[in-house]
């Protein structure tokens, strides 16, 4: 039974907290698939290496894996950006976000 759950980042809260290991889906990247459902990229929200204060989406995806996106900023305090950074950052028409 799939229990993932994807929802439009334009449905995400902006205080929803985006801890490390989400994933995040941005469609229509341009892709030559003909089913355009499979015109997607995933990105994994990861640290980065000797930084504290932004987190980075590094693709998942073939072809691209590795390559980052984006990076969104940490609140201060805690080890989780908030909703409202990522949806700063991402194009929020085409992105879902992949909560656990």
């Amino acid at each position: 039974m799939e229990t993932d759950v994807w929802i439009p980042l334009i449905n995400i809260e902006d205080d929803r907290k985006i801890w490390v290991g989400t994933k995040v889906r941005l469609y229509n990247v341009g892709l030559n698939v003909k089913d355009k459902s499979l015109d997607y990229y995933d990105y994994l929200v990861s640290n980065i290496y000797d930084n504290n204060d932004y987190l980075q989406l590094t693709n998942l995806s073939k072809g691209e894996a590795g390559n980052i996106i984006c990076v969104i900023k940490k609140d201060s305090l805690h080890h989780y950006a908030l909703g409202k950074s990522l949806k700063e950052m991402m194009e929020s028409e085409n992105t879902y976000v992949l909560l656990e």
